[in-house]
């Protein structure tokens, strides 16, 4: 038979009896919830379910997440991200606590600690997706703990999310170039002479592919002549890093970033061009190799081209245009922006991105540009308009 006894907190106890011996069963706001979450117990205890790993730690329970759970659903590379999410970020922190005794207060200060940390130069340490990844892994254990180990009665994480204001921030964090930024760019890298193939504009090319698809910049490095089509380009694998930091091919993301999308004229006749020149190259030069497997963005070795590699020759250029370096994720968002700018719906945008959901282009983009609420209001004020 269970007991309840209202604590000086306000809250209330609950404890039942097994074999002869009682213990708690946690603290709720209200009887009403104590004696519902006892009745639980009680069931347990009447069908013979063991209530020993109560007592489990949460890195225990952290690592039969990991290994049961998590690695037979995930790419190993995805994998290996959220391992090290859990490793760094979240057992530092609960891994020798009793999950029992881990409550939504102090998972709330866990949360401000990222969110408060700053680096040298007084900017956020952690960003806003970092912060909503590293809160997304914890929800995933205590949910994996609440409802496949039913170990806990509730989740403390249920509910849970970054503070609204942090949400704004992400959108200040999102980096792009506006029209005249990128097209100074492009004309720069045009008639940038190279030093040792001076016909074979890698660079200005991908700069471009990368402004007019929204490509991830290691989706476009994996890109093959076959994967065009007309005025049709397919994704359907990326370059990554294995253990050795070897370069190598993998599944994408996830299911919604295998996609086709549609390029316009100006790109169809820039990347036929560069076939060309890439090809003619081949024939002039005994120094350039051709890759065997047809890649786009191959260097003169025939080998792909690394993303360190291609970020360190981005900066260069982009010192030498005059233009700020904003990293190489940046042509992705400005592609994006640069849509919406033209008035493309959100929906549309999301899907050319591979995007898992709208919601997530969104949370990235509806901090809408200057240019995009000029216009909104225009055209309302023109409907509007006696």
């Amino acid at each position: 038979m269970a007991t309840y006894r209202k604590l000086k907190s306000g809250n209330w106890q609950a404890r039942v009896s097994k074999e002869g011996k009682e213990f708690s069963v946690g603290t709720f706001r209200s009887k009403k919830e104590a004696e519902i979450a006892a009745a639980r117990v009680e069931e347990r205890i009447y069908y013979g379910h063991t209530l020993s790993d109560r007592e489990m730690l949460f890195d225990e329970v952290a690592n039969e997440w990991l290994q049961e759970h998590k690695r037979l659903t995930l790419k190993e590379s995805t994998f290996k991200q959220i391992e090290v999410v859990v490793r760094l970020h979240i057992l530092p922190y609960f891994g020798t606590r009793k999950i029992m005794g881990i409550k939504r207060p102090e998972i709330k200060r866990w949360l401000n600690k990222y969110a408060e940390e700053k680096n040298k130069k007084g900017d956020d340490k952690y960003a806003y997706g970092s912060r909503l990844r590293y809160l997304s892994v914890l929800k995933g254990i205590f949910h994996y703990a609440t409802h496949e180990l039913e170990i806990l009665e509730k989740d403390p994480t249920q509910k849970l999310k970054i503070p609204v204001k942090d949400k704004i921030n992400i959108n200040k964090d999102i980096k792009y170039y506006s029209l005249n930024e990128l097209n100074k760019l492009l004309a720069f890298m045009e008639n940038y002479n190279h030093r040792r193939f001076k016909e074979y504009q890698l660079y200005y090319m991908l700069i471009l592919l990368l402004s007019k698809t929204g490509l991830r910049i290691s989706e476009a490095l994996a890109l093959r002549w076959t994967d065009i089509t007309g005025n049709k380009i397919r994704i359907e694998r990326q370059t990554s890093r294995d253990d050795n930091n070897n370069l190598t091919l993998t599944s994408l993301k996830n299911t919604s970033s295998y996609r086709t999308i549609q390029i316009d004229e100006v790109l169809v006749t820039a990347l036929n061009e560069f076939k060309k020149d890439q090809y003619q190259v081949i024939l002039k030069y005994k120094t350039f190799k051709k890759n065997t497997e047809g890649i786009i963005f191959q260097n003169f070795l025939g080998n792909y081209l690394t993303p360190s590699t291609v970020r360190d020759s981005i900066q260069e250029y982009c010192l030498k245009a005059g233009v700020e370096y904003k990293a190489t994720h940046v042509f992705r968002h400005t592609h994006a922006v640069l849509l919406l700018e033209a008035g493309a719906s959100i929906k549309y945008v999301s899907k050319r991105l591979g995007h898992a959901s709208i919601k997530v282009t969104a949370d990235d983009y509806l901090d809408i540009t200057e240019k995009i609420e000029e216009d909104e209001l225009k055209k309302f004020a023109e409907y509007t308009k006696r």
